[in-house]
């Protein structure tokens, strides 16, 4: 005979996790909930993610910078979307039209946008290591997260597992332990951000192109 206690402390856990921030460096297993394009001023290409993970809490603004204004690619940023398309099993992708909620700085509200999106990359399983960056600006923190490497949630296979075709899971706790608790950057936030009260704001990145130095 097995018996059960109710933990109500438990009990209101997932409901309490959904919205909430990822902000804590590791492995999380979830889906994109949008993948789209996005240009900066300089020219520079790239995907901006939208993560959900298993237990509701999410990270935003996690961007790729893929290809520079003459069409180069930026070879880290490419390795990991490489990397992100092995886990998927998908060989191309294509963007096509959608409309999506965003962020309009000039009504100061969420507002329907037209954006090209990569569906291919959207609402499937994934695992991502996550890096928590801190700038300090002004007395105040700056949180966000950064898009470290992809994992197989299915059998935690690393894409050099998966295309070698060794699907040990072995590699990831290896990978898991490079990442640092935080990665402190000393440049400026940018302006649109805001610290909440405790002195600590999320999603630095969101928009402007403050981390695009080509």
């Amino acid at each position: 005979m097995t018996t059960y206690t109710r933990d109500d402390q438990l009990a209101v856990q997932p409901e309490t996790n959904v919205g909430g921030k990822i902000e804590t460096s590791g492995a999380y297993v979830g889906h994109f909930t949008l993948a789209k394009e996005r240009t900066a001023k300089t020219g520079t290409k790239g995907i901006e993610f939208n993560f959900e993970a298993e237990d509701g809490r999410v990270a935003r603004y996690l961007t790729l910078w893929l290809t520079r204004a003459n069409g180069e690619k930026i070879e880290y940023p490419f390795s990991l979307l490489s990397a992100l398309m092995a886990c998927l099993s998908v060989k191309n992708i294509e963007s096509e039209s959608a409309t999506v909620d965003e962020w309009n700085v000039a009504a100061s509200m969420m507002m329907p946008a037209e954006v090209q999106s990569f569906p291919d990359l959207m609402n499937k399983p994934i695992g991502v290591l996550l890096q928590r960056e801190e700038r300090l600006w002004e007395g105040k923190t700056y949180v966000s997260m950064r898009i470290a490497q992809f994992f197989d949630p299915s059998d935690r296979s690393t894409p050099g597992e998966i295309i070698s075709g060794s699907r040990a899971g072995q590699a990831l706790d290896k990978l898991v332990g490079n990442l640092r608790e935080t990665v402190v950057r000393n440049d400026a936030p940018p302006t649109e951000a805001t610290p909440s009260s405790n002195g600590a704001a999320s999603g630095f990145g969101d928009i402007t192109d403050d981390d695009v130095p080509f």
